[in-house]
């Protein structure tokens, strides 16, 4: 499945924000993004519909097992590059 980089972004903050948290809800995820929470409710709506997220009656989001393949390929992906700018000398911040 193809998926715009605006939802692997997602995918990635969710991930991250649930092995950071334990938990992870839409509130959670337009701060970590400085996004509205209107933006963010739009998107997850977007992932559920496409079965990449589940959303339970308490508001907590989780992967799927595709939005979680989907998400550790992104994050992988992110951390490579970025431990690589870094060996090249780039800031931990910038890169």
């Amino acid at each position: 499945m193809k998926i715009q980089e605006s939802a692997e972004n997602y995918l990635e903050t969710i991930y991250i924000l649930r092995k950071r948290n334990g938990s992870v809800r839409s509130i959670d995820i337009a701060n970590e993004l400085a996004f509205s929470k209107p933006s963010v409710s739009v998107a997850m709506k977007n992932l559920r519909i496409n079965n990449l997220i589940l959303v339970n009656d308490e508001g907590h989001i989780t992967l799927t097992d595709e939005g979680r393949r989907i998400a550790e390929t992104i994050y992988e992906r992110h951390t490579a590059l970025s431990k690589w700018l870094m060996d090249l000398g780039v800031s931990e911040q910038t890169a």
